[in-house]
């Protein structure tokens, strides 16, 4: 006898499906004349493929897990690589404790202001515009700033990465 199990057109069975990715029910849809499994189509995205016996997720996720550690490896320069720059952050932050300069101190600032910023929330500079404290906005010569005062009419002020600039604002249009 066979090894392999005796399948019947239109029985359910399990697949890993190519195009979702996932190990799902399948319907065999066709077969070979010595009885193996020839075509089966996925029941959630309903596509014809070959045979494919459901995999081992959790190694499929270590192989890629290890994968991309090689892959981050090789761009850091190995491990000692990676050790020389945490030692090197670690330094860098007793230094920046020190560091109490201006620029230092308006540069952590717009950092730490800019360090989760999504692009979809970011609007455009224009001196029409309204702004609000904590707005982030671009500006075409001084780049991503935000929003720090709001307070003074038609002017606000906001910090970008290399200064701080007193910007107009609410300005009435000319018509």
């Amino acid at each position: 006898m066979s090894d392999n199990p005796s399948y019947k057109l239109g029985q359910f069975i399990d697949i890993y499906c190519r195009y979702c990715r996932l190990n799902l029910d399948a319907v065999v849809a066709s077969m070979n004349p010595d009885g193996t499994l020839a075509k089966v189509q996925c029941r959630t995205c309903m596509h014809f493929q070959d045979f494919k016996p459901p995999a081992d997720l959790q190694e499929k996720h270590r192989k890629l897990v290890e994968k991309a550690m090689k892959i981050a490896e090789k761009h850091t320069r190995g491990p000692a690589a990676a050790e020389a720059k945490a030692k090197k952050d670690a330094a860098a932050a007793k230094t920046s404790a020190a560091d109490l300069r201006p620029e230092a101190v308006m540069r952590r600032l717009w950092d730490e202001a800019t360090a989760n910023v999504s692009p979809m929330k970011m609007k455009v500079y224009d001196k029409h515009r309204s702004y609000h404290k904590d707005d982030v906005i671009t500006h075409k010569v001084h780049g991503l700033g935000v929003v720090v005062r709001d307070d003074v009419e038609y002017s606000m002020t906001v910090l970008f990465r290399d200064q701080v600039v007193e910007l107009d604002c609410d300005q009435p249009r000319e018509d």
